[in-house]
């Protein structure tokens, strides 16, 4: 049904409690880009916030397929959310409460004008719960982080952890080239791993690069040589200064790029 006729009501506890995970998947040439990964995290999720429900991989590709085919779009993005369900307001669990599951489904925004243009990022402290890596929708600090960039006029914000180590901007994972090696902060509760995260040290490997994950403290991403932000939608998006001060641009991260669309998107 058209967005504007879809409704979810007052008491579902995803909008009064943000007790709820989200997922988005996203097609290359009308294939669906790494569904099975996203639908782990997606079940990685749920187990986290402990929300019993009845669904199987199986069924969820049944209806993202579905929902892509009635799109019709050229290149289509899907929106998964699943919260614990409906009940009388209050902090703790009902028993029997049923998940609500909402799908939408638009056409995958162009990343061709900001992927050239680059992004200018500001850093903030990084003030969100303990647990980023579950993909949870409680994402008021990403708000008001980005809300600050734009006030700033930046195109992002990143999350800098209290021992001076970056973490990720407010809904892309964080990359640097320093003498030729491609470094990532490590998965673990800091971040949400990107499953495009994934993808792109694949091809760094397959391109030739050394690439790790490690701490990378502010100082490193100031003076890299390159920076990158990446993620699903917007894919990879070069970092063109940081708080200000400009950042070095070359040749690694659009060959990084251009390895992981041969690899995954062609």
């Amino acid at each position: 049904m058209p967005l504007e006729q879809a409704t979810v009501p007052v008491e579902d506890r995803g909008y009064q409690f943000a007790d709820a995970v989200y997922e988005v998947v996203r097609t290359y040439r009308g294939r669906l880009f790494a569904l099975d990964e996203h639908l782990a995290r997606l079940f990685r999720s749920l187990d986290a916030i402990q929300i019993q429900h009845p669904y199987t991989v199986d069924q969820l590709k049944s209806l993202i397929g579905e929902a892509i085919q009635r799109a019709g779009f050229a290149e289509t993005m899907v929106y998964i959310q699943i919260s614990r369900g409906v009940a009388k307001r209050h902090r703790g669990v009902p028993a029997g409460c049923e998940p609500m599951f909402v799908m939408t489904v638009r056409a995958v925004p162009d990343s061709r004008p900001l992927r050239e243009r680059g992004a200018t990022v500001i850093t903030v402290p990084d003030n969100r719960w303990s647990r980023c890596d579950i993909k949870s929708v409680a994402l008021l600090a990403n708000v008001l982080a980005y809300q600050a960039a734009k006030h700033a006029g930046a195109t992002d914000a990143i999350f800098i952890a209290d021992d001076g180590t970056i973490n990720e901007a407010t809904a892309a994972n964080v990359f640097i080239i320093r003498n030729g090696e491609l470094l990532t902060p490590p998965e673990g509760p800091k971040i949400l791993s990107g499953i495009t995260r994934g993808k792109i040290l694949e091809a760094a490997r397959a391109a030739g690069l050394p690439a790790a994950e490690r701490r990378v403290t502010k100082a490193e991403l100031i003076g890299a040589d390159e920076a990158f932000l990446c993620s699903t939608t917007a894919e990879v998006v070069p970092i063109r200064s940081v708080d200000g001060q400009k950042i070095g641009t070359g040749p690694l991260a659009a060959r990084i790029y251009d390895q992981f669309i041969r690899m995954f998107a062609s």
